[in-house]
């Protein structure tokens, strides 16, 4: 009903009934019956009407479809009709020709239809490449796990053309035998408590797992392993495997419509959704394996330097030191030392004091003990401090609310500023650097800024090595490993800046993230 009240509303139709109105006209207006015959026109008037009745039916074909295009057709007929079987001259002639426009109009009606159709499916054909790959795109980036799956969860609520539909992504455990809820939406996060750590056999899409197929259930609430799913109504319950060589990573759900029709067509895309994410989710879960050894080898790194720089600080220094009291003590002694003698012992001392002063800087640089008692903040400081040794001016600037962040965070920002510090000095030929430090809600940003010779940046980050620029390679792992973002900004005469931005509590990985 609503549909037919819309249709009336359309100026389209109304464009239909005049031209049936006009057709009609001239159909029935026998003034000019001659005036085809006058001009040596080899067909009748009427004749010619009736084709032309064809306009109005193709009309309402390709703007309203297959029924109100048949719909016309009928309505033609029926004005044709009458002058067909109660005022032609020759009825059966008139009727012939009814019947062979009513013929024509629905061979001509169902080639629109089918074009129609063709062109709708191609530009559905076209909608749904355009979101699969744009569902690639977002797979492809580097983001944590969790953030991919969720922007995958939106980028395909688009392509399914629901706003907000229920649904999940569901990892299973690196048995196959449970599984967890890494991404949902809409009112599946009321059944969120209940959907973590469920055997795989107990849940609907069990069958999925065993099949490797996609499942559309569409009386889904009758079925017996229908479990903690919206049970709000009737729908239709769309499982996904998602796969990897053939190995099952995981399944992603939907809860659609009832009357939301899945086809073949859906099902391929949902296959190929699916596939991609169990690609990208093997691949993610293969550098978070990655990021974990990294992890793995920078603290043990951190924790040999730390004990090298103890053992400098408590060992060789103290040793040193000794040996100058040693010499401060033979030195003032009585016994006769000749002018040579007292020269050689003062070079020594100068020697030994300039040897403590490169132990204690080496043990400092190893492991800043002011890091573990004081802070980034104070860490850094000294950083600059020791740059300025070599005429360069130095200015760090805060802002946010200062706090202690967690010590790893601590650790590796200030590995960040130290490398690109050192980068400073060694090749940069500046005269200023900046440091600024802001504390957002939950997040830290630390700049670099040189006011240097710069230089010309890489094609992409991934390039550094390429380009020999290892000690930036390893600044950006190190944020890496922080989850966090990495920029450099630079150019010929430009000086550099070198950003990182990470979560000021930290989400290193600490143990091997699950995976098959």
């Amino acid at each position: 009903m609503k549909k037919d009240q819309q249709l009336t509303k359309s100026q389209y139709f109304w464009v239909v009934v005049v031209m049936l109105l006009i057709c009609g006209f001239f159909h029935y207006y026998a003034a000019q019956a001659d005036l085809l015959h006058q001009a040596a026109f080899p067909m009748t008037r009427q004749a010619v009407v009736r084709i032309i009745f064809l306009l109005p039916v193709a009309a309402a074909a390709f703007g309203f479809g297959l029924r109100d295009g048949l719909i016309t057709l009928a309505v033609a007929t029926l004005i044709m009709l009458p002058r067909a079987i109660f005022i032609s001259d020759q009825p059966f002639d008139a009727l012939f020709e009814t019947l062979a426009v009513a013929i024509v109009g629905c061979i001509l009606v169902w080639m629109i239809d089918v074009q129609d159709r063709e062109k709708r499916l191609r530009q559905r054909v076209v909608e749904e490449l355009e979101a699969v790959n744009a569902i690639a795109l977002t797979l492809t980036r580097p983001h944590h796990l969790d953030a991919m799956l969720n922007q995958t969860l939106d980028k395909i609520s688009d392509a399914i053309g629901i706003p907000e539909p229920a649904g999940a992504i569901l990892l299973l455990d690196p048995w196959g035998h449970t599984l967890s809820v890494r991404a949902y939406r809409g009112q599946y996060s009321e059944f969120i408590d209940g959907a973590n750590e469920i055997p795989l056999a107990e849940r609907l899409c069990g069958q999925t797992a065993k099949s490797g197929e996609v499942l559309v259930m569409k009386d889904a609430l009758n079925h017996p392993q229908h479990v903690g799913c919206l049970e709000e109504g009737p729908h239709t319950h769309v499982c996904v495997p998602l796969t990897s060589k053939d190995r099952l990573l995981g399944v992603m759900e939907f809860y659609l419509p009832s009357d939301h029709r899945v086809d073949a067509l859906d099902r391929k895309m949902f296959g190929a959704i699916g596939r991609q994410i169990g690609v990208a989710v093997e691949n993610a879960r293969l550098c978070e394996n990655l990021r974990f050894y990294a992890w793995q080898i920078t603290q043990a790194q951190e924790d040999e330097r730390k004990r090298i720089a103890r053992e400098l600080h408590d060992d060789t220094a103290q040793q040193l030191v000794a040996l100058a009291r040693h010499l401060d003590t033979l030195a003032d002694s009585e016994e006769d030392l000749s002018e040579a003698g007292i020269e050689r012992l003062e070079k020594l001392q100068r020697r030994i004091e300039d040897a403590l002063q490169g132990v204690r800087r080496f043990s400092r640089d190893l492991r800043p003990s002011v890091l573990d008692d004081l802070g980034l903040l104070p860490a850094l400081q000294g950083l600059l401090s020791d740059l300025e040794e070599s005429d360069i001016a130095t200015e760090m600037r805060i802002s946010g609310d200062r706090q202690r962040l967690a010590p790893d965070v601590e650790l590796a920002l200030f590995r960040i500023v130290q490398e690109a510090l050192n980068n400073v000095r060694r090749h940069a030929h500046a005269s200023n650097v900046i440091i600024g430090v802001e504390f957002l809600d939950s997040q830290v940003k630390v700049d670099v800024h040189d006011d240097g010779q710069g230089f010309e940046l890489p094609g992409s980050p991934g390039d550094f090595a390429y380009a020999g620029k290892f000690g930036l390679l390893g600044i950006e792992e190190r944020a890496q490993l922080l989850h966090g973002d990495f920029r450099v900004q630079s150019g010929k005469g430009e000086g550099t800046t070198v950003s990182v931005e990470v979560p000021s509590e930290g989400r290193l990985v600490q143990e091997p993230p699950g995976g098959r």
